[in-house]
């Protein structure tokens, strides 16, 4: 089983590696959705990971779309003060997760298609603000809602377009790719995850 807990300096080496063959796949008009916390570690050795990963992307030769932010309401219940009521180390809580957007090399799809995104969800999509309930499921460590891929996916790309997910784990950007008619390939080195995934979408 993979060990999720690096430290920096080995983990940021890792992502450019794995980034740099998301780049190397994408279209010409590709688009790279990359979701993680803004804010990482405790007070005393705090950083902003999804900045770094940002400033490692435009490196290899990404460009910068967009960034939007969920509210993860699990953290947000957090209620460590630090220094209460004192400015000597108050902590900051951050109950936020972002999504950069990145593309390859041209911003606007170079051949029409059909758009299924309905004016609501459009609307809150480009706000950057997105406003979702949290997975209940559980079914890995890192199991999102159903609605963080759909906007994604409802947002980014047309009917019949093809969506990778390089991380599939249990499947819910596959299952949610599946759903909205387009196609979809999943990566996954978990033959547990692989498992649930694969009875996921079969009862999709």
């Amino acid at each position: 089983m993979w060990n999720d807990n690096f430290p920096w300096d080995k983990y940021s080496p890792w992502c450019e590696k794995w980034m740099q063959e998301i780049l190397r796949v994408l279209k010409n008009d590709g688009r790279f959705c990359l979701n993680h916390d803004l804010l990482l570690g405790k007070s005393g050795n705090r950083h902003a990971p999804l900045m770094k990963l940002n400033k490692i992307a435009e490196r290899i030769g990404f460009k910068h779309y967009g960034l939007a932010i969920w509210t993860d309401k699990t953290l947000a219940k957090r209620t460590a003060w630090g220094s209460w009521l004192s400015v000597s180390a108050p902590y900051l809580n951050s109950p936020y997760e972002g999504i950069l957007v990145l593309y390859k090399n041209q911003l606007k799809k170079q051949l029409a298609g059909e758009s299924a995104i309905k004016k609501e969800m459009f609307m809150e999509c480009a706000s950057g603000a997105w406003n979702m309930p949290t997975d209940r499921k559980q079914l890995t460590k890192s199991t999102f809602p159903e609605a963080l891929p759909e906007r994604c996916i409802n947002f980014l790309s047309y009917k019949s377009d093809v969506v990778l997910d390089p991380f599939m784990s249990s499947g819910t950007t596959l299952v949610v790719t599946q759903n909205l008619g387009r196609k979809a390939i999943g990566i996954e080195i978990s033959k547990k995850y692989c498992k649930i995934a694969k009875e996921r979408l079969m009862g999709a």
